[in-house]
């Protein structure tokens, strides 16, 4: 009878020392890819609000050129190559705004987002030099406050 308790008590202890060992690498594996979803996704916003903000940055420039390749000659060929590029620009930039929308994590970061291409689209519509160079802080400024959100969103 003493063998037999020895041996129930050392199956027991057995099982309960599999099934702890068992919840406790559970628990360990969980955390782990926990931690790697975050890894990868705080990777993936990264990635997509660096290239937004440079698509951005682009368009905008683009944007200066088209104004004032326009006011130089409005019906030149380089005017005419100038408003192209920011059509083809402008596609770039809203494909990035669309990326930021699928995986920001706030309305907030997709609304700057929106603002600053927004900012720049109205560059080309500036009436002379010194609003051209207004409405280009300003899309700046606002190109700059997305990045701060985006940032935050990020860490």
């Amino acid at each position: 009878m003493d063998g037999s308790v020895s041996a129930l008590i050392a199956v027991l202890g057995t099982l309960l020392g599999s099934t702890v060992a068992y919840l406790f690498q559970r628990k360990t594996a969980e955390r782990t890819e926990s931690f790697s979803h975050r890894q990868q996704l705080r990777a993936e916003r990264m990635a997509v609000y660096s290239d937004f903000a440079g698509a951005v940055t682009e368009y905008r420039r683009c944007q200066y050129d088209r104004w004032h390749r326009k006011n130089e000659d409005p019906d030149s060929t380089a005017a005419s190559e100038a408003r192209l590029e920011s059509y083809r620009l402008k596609g770039v930039a809203q494909h990035e705004l669309f990326r930021v929308r699928l995986i920001a994590s706030s309305t907030a970061v997709v609304e700057a987002a929106r603002n600053a291409f927004e900012a720049a689209s109205r560059l080309h519509n500036a009436s002379n030099k010194t609003e051209l160079r207004g409405n280009g802080n300003e899309a700046k400024e606002i190109l700059e406050r997305f990045i701060s959100l985006a940032s935050n969103d990020v860490q």
